[in-house]
């Protein structure tokens, strides 16, 4: 299709006195300017900063999210299956009772400077959804469009929640007592993810409500292991010595640096979930005060204050469930517990069915709730990489009709989420991709944790000083050597075996195959942004869309160079290659091949 044909095709806003529609916006970039009233242009079109994907200034998916809800969102967040998992395996690492209280107070750390490090691209960039994704575009803008190509592809295909979705299969045959055949856990799982998915499809305000029952069981739950904790180490029960782990604390503490390493990693796994709380900044009440100086103080301070409240409660919780662990079973039990530590002490406390059938549900709730808040915060990450124009079919991607929430993103989470639990055969090829994920996952953390300084350094640069900073320098190099650290660990081999623990190959597989990943999407972006434009005569040219119920993204189309001069013209394209006519039908625009 020619340039000409397809500007027939296409339909704008109703122009101005000058005769264009475009999105200069009533605010000034500077956060603190008084003059700061969130308009937009008349389709509500804001411009945003590095020339990254426009801000919706006023949010077609709504405000639903309230302070009630951040702590919510990060409680589920972090309390899946991990504090009921992993302490075995971490005492047996680490040798000591005492060494991993120390362990677990330590890398409580890790998470709070990460929330905050979040709170502060947050406050710089309030009205974005999608978190990560978001931060990254506004951190890492040129070369355009590379970061949002890699983070889409990457997103689409190593994104999971499948292992919330397979432990809530496994937990509730445990709790009826059933065998945990494959098909039997997995088809539960494909139950779980699917009404999660239009748990969050159907509204997110009713899904946000179920995330608060949810939240408040797992609470009181966490409650009642801490309280039982405390009836064992009184004497009250039939665990003949409570105290027995809290004697010579420090001995067999590991000198192994890799055991160590191993351990910091799986304590900050049980920390982690964090991030989901900001997937959803935009939809956060504050955003509904129309002067933008006072919505982006409302929103820190209230992101300020809950967030890490909630991670605190959480710390406090875990270390306190963490004693009712020691004090029902010998550190060689536990050490031999491997993933059942949690079992472990209601089977020394109890002793009978009814006690570990009542575990398994509740586990089996704490895994559903952490999957309800995966499902949400990464359809809205989805729905970011589709606002940046990388992805075809925009409107998919974009759309809330006709529920008020992202349906195309939301299904694009239960389909990937879906054959990743019904097609690998359980065991290496599941643990490679999973594997994968996690490990794309620090490698793009990484590159958030080193764009907020490169945001901080272009914020000094425009004249804003350090305002608006949060985290402390010594704090985000703390986090870039916790994340380099974990990347290099993937290459250390495990003990007397070039074998992988979790799979039957070569140990350093998934990060060599996530790093050619990584390398093959850089490819692809040289090929499709460079090479196939100059073969094919054209240049890419940005337009802004605007959809019936507001929402708002960017699509890339290719612009021929006969008509380039004309197409620039027609549509005043700035120095960026972005047309400041708003568009409002984009079917017939022009797909990129």
């Amino acid at each position: 299709m020619t340039y000409s044909s397809a500007l027939k095709r296409l339909t704008f806003f109703p122009q101005k006195e000058d005769g264009i529609s475009t999105y200069t916006n009533s605010i000034e970039e500077s956060v603190g300017d008084s003059s700061s009233i969130v308009q937009g242009d008349e389709n509500g079109v804001l411009k945003s900063e590095n020339d990254a994907s426009p801000e919706e200034a006023d949010n077609p998916l709504g405000y639903s999210i309230g302070n009630l809800s951040i702590m919510v969102l990060i409680l589920q967040g972090l309390v899946g299956t991990g504090i009921f998992n992993t302490p075995g395996s971490i005492l047996k690492s680490m040798g000591s009772i005492g060494s991993t209280y120390v362990l677990w107070l330590a890398c409580f750390l890790l998470p709070l400077f990460s929330v905050f490090l979040y709170i502060e691209f947050a406050g710089y960039y309030p009205r974005r959804n999608g978190g990560e994704v978001a931060y990254l575009e506004q951190a890492y803008p040129k070369p355009k469009f590379l970061v949002p190509t890699i983070f889409a592809a990457v997103s689409i295909v190593l994104s999971y929640t499948t292992s919330s979705a397979l432990a809530f299969g496994q937990y509730v045959l445990a709790a009826a007592e059933i065998e945990s055949k494959t098909w039997y856990y997995r088809g539960i799982a494909v139950a779980a993810l699917t009404f999660s998915a239009l748990c969050v499809a159907g509204s997110t305000k009713w899904s946000l409500r179920l995330q608060n029952v949810i939240g408040f069981i797992k609470i009181v739950f966490l409650i009642f292991m801490v309280i039982l904790g405390w009836v064992v180490l009184g004497g009250h029960t039939r665990v003949k010595d409570p105290h027995q782990s809290f004697r010579n604390v420090w001995e067999g503490t590991t000198t192994s640096g890799n055991n160590i390493a191993n351990s910091i990693v799986k304590v900050t796994f049980s920390y982690d979930g964090y991030g989901y709380a900001f997937g959803v900044v935009a939809e956060h009440t504050s955003n509904k005060i129309k002067d933008r100086k006072k919505a982006q103080k409302q929103l820190l301070k209230n992101f300020s204050l809950f967030a890490p409240l909630a991670l605190v409660i959480v710390f406090i919780l875990y270390i306190l469930v963490l004693t009712s662990y020691y004090a029902a079973a010998s550190p060689e039990e536990i050490k031999h517990s491997g993933n059942s530590v949690a079992a472990l002490l209601f089977k020394n406390v109890f002793d009978n069915h009814s006690a570990n059938k009542a575990l398994g549900a509740m586990i089996a709730i704490s895994s559903f709730g952490h999957l309800v808040t995966a499902v949400l915060s990464h359809s809205r990450s989805l729905r970011e990489c589709g606002r940046q124009g990388v992805l075809p079919f925009p409107k998919f991607w974009t759309s809330i009709k006709p529920l008020g929430t992202p349906l195309g993103p939301i299904f694009i989470t239960w389909l990937v989420n879906f054959i990743m639990i019904v097609a690998p055969p359980a065991g290496s090829a599941y643990n490679l991709i999973v594997d994968m994920g996690s490990y794309s996952g620090y490698i793009f953390t990484l590159c958030l944790v080193v764009g907020l300084l490169k945001v901080r350094r272009e914020r000094r640069l425009k004249g804003l000083g350090t305002e608006g900073q949060i985290l402390p320098l010594p704090c985000i190099i703390v986090l870039i050597l916790f994340e380099l650290m974990v990347l290099a660990i993937a290459f250390v081999p495990p003990k007397g075996t070039l074998i992988g623990s979790d799979v039957t190959f070569f140990y350093a597989v998934y990060p060599i195959v996530t790093i050619g990943l990584l390398i093959l999407c850089c490819a692809y972006y040289a090929i499709w942004r460079y090479a196939l434009p100059k073969l094919g005569n054209y240049v890419h040219r940005e337009i802004i869309y605007c959809l019936e119920n507001g929402e708002i993204g960017n699509k890339v189309i290719q612009v021929k160079l006969d008509d380039l001069e004309e197409w620039d013209k027609e549509n005043q394209t700035d120095e960026n290659g972005v047309a400041k006519k708003i568009f409002t039908e984009i079917e017939s625009i022009i797909s990129e091949k």
